[in-house]
């Protein structure tokens, strides 16, 4: 069974859902060194596939274009100092507040463990900071690159529906004649 845990103890550091951390990560494809917020952890078996998850999903500062960085820190640091309660910070509420941050949801895998090495919370008054120094990074137009290659290939692939399926019928008009 698949579950979702928003506050996580690993190697020494609890993640809670919405705080900020930056660690190396082993597996990566573009960004060795993340800057992310933890969104929760996901582990278990999913009982359809029998796969077994054991991943830690966050918002990569670097996956998110330079200008919408700043805008988003602080709209999510006013709401971070409105309470003391920790705000989970889920799919739902990216996907209902914050869209813009859709493409910078990553996925880690923590086993195994040295996947993840030098893991650290970033203090909320170094926050701001950390984030600018992501700056020298921007993958984000990595992402819209890749999703524009996989827009344009759906689109060819529906026109080559399309044109099949004019071709399908145009032989069962023949036939009938």
């Amino acid at each position: 069974m698949l579950k979702l845990v928003y506050k996580k103890r690993f190697k020494g550091v609890v993640l809670k859902t919405g705080s900020f951390y930056r660690f190396k990560y082993q597996a990566w494809e573009h960004d060795p060194k993340p800057l992310i917020i933890f969104m929760y952890s996901i582990e278990g078996i999913n009982p359809n596939t029998g796969h077994q998850w054991r991943i830690i999903q966050g918002i990569n500062f670097t996956y998110i274009p330079r200008a919408m960085r700043k805008r988003f820190l602080k709209m999510w640091m006013k709401e971070l100092e409105r309470t003391d309660v920790p705000i989970r910070f889920t799919w739902k509420k990216v996907k209902a507040r914050y869209p813009f941050l859709e493409r910078a949801v990553r996925r880690y895998f923590f086993k195994p463990s040295y996947y993840i090495q030098n893991l650290e919370e970033i203090p909320k008054d170094e926050v701001e900071k950390a984030v600018i120094s992501t700056w020298s990074k921007d993958f984000s137009k990595k992402v819209t690159t890749a999703l524009l290659g996989k827009f344009k290939k759906a689109m060819k692939a529906r026109a080559n529906r399309k044109k099949k399926k004019k071709k399908k019928q145009a032989i069962r008009k023949a036939k009938r004649k």
